[in-house]
């Protein structure tokens, strides 16, 4: 069948929008799950079932030497991963050995759909996807990123509740 061209940028300008929006309404619905989800898991928290904090020191990381550090447990709301770090952090901070490994340490939220948008609204891509708080370590390298994972493994109790520090990719 024939059309005009006048129909045919009609027809596109249509399914544009028409993508956004449906872009835009599986982005919407991503996020509002994983916000029910914290809500969910903060009001079932357990501390008392927890036995120790697992926390992983992402080893690989690009040419700028930044990589994080991340509570490694799916039944710790952010509320609590927060605060977690926030313990890490400041026990970085006043550790002189760590402090000697010319790495910078900082505290970040991280939402991988603003730099994989394009995951969205597949059940592949958005498996891979998260919202989480991370503790980051600039400057690293493999030796002085050892290091610090060697150290943080000596940061005090949390709440109670010793720490399962480790390092992978």
């Amino acid at each position: 069948m024939l059309t005009t061209t006048k129909a045919a940028e009609r027809q596109a300008a249509s399914a544009l929008v028409e993508g956004r929006n449906s872009y835009i309404s599986d982005l919407q619905a991503w996020h509002k799950r994983l916000q029910e989800k914290q809500v969910e898991l903060e009001s079932t928290f357990d501390l008392r079932k927890v036995n120790k904090w697992s926390v992983n020191v992402w080893d690989d990381y690009p040419e700028d030497g930044t990589t994080y550090a991340y509570v490694e447990m799916d039944a710790v709301p952010d509320v609590v991963c927060v605060d977690l770090l926030m313990h890490l952090l400041a026990y970085v901070k006043s550790n002189r050995v760590i402090n000697d490994s010319d790495c910078a340490f900082s505290l970040r939220f991280y939402d991988s759909s603003s730099v994989y948008p394009a995951l969205i609204g597949s059940r592949e891509g958005e498996y891979s996807m998260f919202k989480r708080w991370e503790m980051t370590i600039t400057g690293a390298n493999y030796e002085s990123l050892d290091l610090v994972v060697q150290e943080l493994k000596k940061a005090p109790d949390f709440q109670g509740k010793p720490f399962k520090i480790y390092s992978e990719s």
